[in-house]
């Protein structure tokens, strides 16, 4: 496992929250392409998740604008169609386990500020991709998003990269058939 590499994805990965926050989405779109270039994807397929996303970003910032005007089915709208662009990504990745369900509920969760569907949605996603027999590392993963999550909250940035470079190191160490982050 190539430490180097863990602390490049868990860097680039605590970036896009912060471009995230700063609705830099050109940026964030390039960070994402790079962690899949890092990660022995082609350019294409690479950039190609990158824009896809950002756009899920995009889209997740306006479910967040419908569920504060109280306007439900225009917050589904927008989280299908979150979730349609990481189905994308899956799809350009050439996944053969679908995990995007996961990945939008658990945005959708946590801006709804309920923990226990956030943890679930969070293990699910990383336990489909890695597997039963990854079990512990499924567990483990799970907990570095939650505290990445957690300690993004308080503005931590340094805390938040040494999570997700946790969360890589991990990762990196069973060499999965696919990664569980898509963004």
């Amino acid at each position: 496992m190539n430490e180097s590499l863990a602390a490049t994805l868990g860097e680039l990965q605590a970036q896009i929250y912060w471009l995230h926050d700063a609705e830099e989405f050109a940026e964030l779109a390039s960070a994402a392409a790079t962690i899949y270039m890092k990660l022995g994807y082609t350019q294409q397929q690479a950039e190609t998740a990158g824009k896809l996303i950002s756009q899920a970003y995009q889209l997740s910032d306006d479910a967040v604008f419908a569920q504060k005007a109280d306007d439900f089915d225009k917050e589904m709208q927008f989280y299908h169609q979150v979730k349609d662009k990481l189905t994308q990504v899956e799809t350009t990745l050439v996944y053969q386990t679908s995990i995007a369900i996961h990945q939008m509920k658990w945005w959708m969760y946590f801006r709804h500020k309920q923990k226990l569907q956030i943890l679930l949605h969070l293990f699910l996603q990383n336990f489909k991709a890695v597997g039963l027999i990854n079990l512990l590392t499924a567990i483990k993963l799970t907990y570095f998003l939650m505290e990445i999550g957690r300690v993004h909250k308080s503005r931590d940035i340094e805390t938040t990269k040494h999570n997700a470079i946790r969360y890589w190191t991990e990762l990196l160490t069973i060499k999965p058939p696919q990664y569980p982050y898509l963004g």
